[in-house]
C-alpha cells in the first residue's frame, strides 16, 4: 500500500474502535509528549525554542513505532513566554535555571481573590485583561490601567489617553513580541501535521479543549483553591463556571469545527475522586463537562476526555452520553469496571502504566499488555494508550508494547 492508503487503513482502525466495533485489531496510539525529545536525543529547551527541533523526533517515532495516530502533545513557545515575562510557568534554560532536558512545570497559584468573585462573573473579560494578565504576566502589567467599559464616545475618547501611558505601550509591545512568537509557533506546528499525513499519518486529535472548570481552576482561581471553593464560596463557583460556559464553549468548539477537527482533546485536571465527592462531581463539575462533550457531538467532532488521577467513582456519571460518540481515556480506573460500564457507551483507551514503560522490563510490559487487552478489548470498542502523556521510557519496553498489541490484540 502506498503512505495514503495505509494513512485510510489506520484512521478506519480508530473509528472502529470509538464507534464500539471490532476492527482488524485494536489500534496503537500513544499518548506522547517528551518522549520525542527524551527518546531521540533532542532538549526540551530546544524543543520550547523552535518547533523545528522536534522534526526528527516525530519522524524517528513514526518509523520505529508506526502508530495508527499521532498525539502531537502541547510545548509552549518559549519565546512567546520570554516576551510576556510569563510567572506562572517555569522551563528550561538560564530564565529560570533549569537543565535544558526539564519539562515546563504550572504553578498552582490564585490569581482571582476572594472579594473579586463577583468582579469577574459580571465581566469576565475587563477582570481578565486588567488584574488576572497582569498578575500572571509582569510584562503585562500596564493593562492594570485600562478602563474599556464607558459606552459614551466622549468618554471613550478620554479613556484612550491611557494607551500613551508608557507602562501601557510597554504591555503592548510584549503582546506583540509574543503575538509574532506563537505564530511562527503555529505556523510551525501546522508543518509537522502536514508532512505527518504525507508520511501516512492522522494526527490523533486536532484541537485542545479546556472544560470551564478547569480554565477556571488552572488559570484563575488555582486548582487546590478551586476546591476549596466548593466549600466555601460554592455558589461564587457555580456562577462563575457556569459564566465561561456560556461565553467560550459554542465559540471554541466552532473555530475547531470550522478548522476541519475531527477530534478534540478535553484533559480534565480536577475531575478525579480525592478532589470532590460523586455529589459535588456531579454539581459542579459534570454539567459544563457534558455541555462540552454535547457542544463537540453536535458539532460532527469526536470529544478524547482524559480523566486524569482514579476516576473509579465517577464511571456510572461519565455514561450519560450518546453511544459510540466518545472517547475516555483513563489514568487509573478499575479495568473491569469500566469495561462493564462506560464501555458499553464510549470508547476506552489509556491506563497502561508509563512508569511500566520507563521502569519495568519487556516481560512485565508484555503481560500488563495482555491483561488490558483480555479484559478491553473484547467487542471492540478499545485503544491502546499508555495511562499519562509520556515523556520518559526504555526503547525496548515500547517495542514489547507495540508488538505485544499487534500479537495479542488481533480479533
Amino acid at each position: 500500500m502506498n503512505k495514503e492508503e495505509l494513512r485510510a487503513e489506520r484512521e478506519k482502525r480508530v473509528d472502529t474502535a470509538i464507534a464500539l466495533q471490532e476492527g482488524d485489531r485494536v489500534p496503537f496510539v500513544p499518548k506522547m509528549s517528551g518522549f520525542y525529545m527524551y527518546g531521540y536525543g533532542i532538549s526540551f529547551y530546544d524543543a520550547m525554542k523552535d518547533a523545528r527541533n522536534m522534526e526528527p523526533g516525530f519522524r524517528n517515532f513514526m518509523r520505529e513505532y508506526e502508530p495508527d495516530a499521532v498525539n502531537i502533545g502541547g510545548i509552549y513557545s518559549m519565546d512567546a513566554l520570554e516576551a510576556l515575562g510569563t510567572n506562572y510557568l517555569r522551563w528550561p534554560g538560564p530564565t529560570h535555571g533549569l537543565s535544558l532536558d526539564s519539562s515546563f512545570q504550572h504553578l498552582d497559584e490564585t490569581y482571582l481573590q476572594d472579594e473579586e468573585y463577583e468582579e469577574f462573573i459580571q465581566d469576565p473579560t475587563h477582570t481578565t485583561i486588567t488584574k488576572l494578565l497582569p498578575r500572571k504576566h509582569k510584562n503585562l502589567k500596564g493593562l492594570s490601567r485600562l478602563y474599556l467599559r464607558e459606552v459614551y464616545d466622549a468618554g471613550f475618547f478620554a479613556d484612550l489617553s491611557v494607551f500613551s501611558d508608557p507602562e501601557v505601550q510597554d504591555a503592548l509591545q510584549a503582546l506583540m513580541a509574543a503575538g509574532k512568537a506563537s505564530r511562527q509557533r503555529a505556523e510551525q506546528m501546522a508543518n509537522v501535521r502536514s508532512w505527518i499525513g504525507e508520511e501516512g499519518f492522522s494526527t490523533y486529535c486536532q484541537g485542545t479543549f479546556f472544560i470551564p472548570f478547569d480554565a477556571f481552576a488552572d488559570s484563575i482561581r488555582g486548582i487546590i483553591r478551586t476546591t476549596m471553593d466548593i466549600i466555601e464560596f460554592p455558589d461564587e463557583l457555580e456562577r462563575a463556571v457556569n459564566k465561561i460556559t456560556e461565553m467560550n464553549v459554542e465559540r471554541l468548539v466552532k473555530i475547531y469545527k470550522s478548522r476541519g477537527a475531527k477530534r478534540i482533546f478535553m484533559p480534565l485536571h480536577c475531575g478525579v475522586d480525592e478532589f470532590m465527592s460523586l455529589a459535588n462531581y456531579e454539581k459542579y463539575y459534570w454539567p459544563c463537562l457534558r455541555k462540552c462533550i454535547m457542544t463537540v457531538i453536535e458539532h460532527g467532532m469526536t470529544p478524547v476526555c482524559f480523566c486524569e488521577g482514579n476516576y473509579n467513582t465517577r464511571l456510572d456519571t461519565l455514561c450519560d452520553v450518546p453511544k459510540g460518540k466518545v472517547v475516555y481515556m483513563f489514568e487509573k480506573v478499575d479495568l473491569r469496571r469500566v469495561k462493564d460500564t462506560v464501555g458499553k457507551v464510549a470508547c476506552i483507551c489509556g491506563t497502561l502504566p508509563n512508569a511500566l514503560l520507563a521502569f519495568g522490563t519487556p516481560e512485565q510490559v508484555v503481560e500488563e499488555t495482555k491483561r488490558q487487552l483480555d479484559i478491553l478489548a473484547p467487542q471492540g470498542g478499545f485503544i491502546m494508550d499508555c495511562s499519562l502523556m509520556l515523556d520518559n521510557a526504555k526503547h525496548e519496553n515500547m517495542h514489547a508494547w507495540k508488538e505485544a498489541t499487534l500479537k495479542y490484540g488481533q480479533y
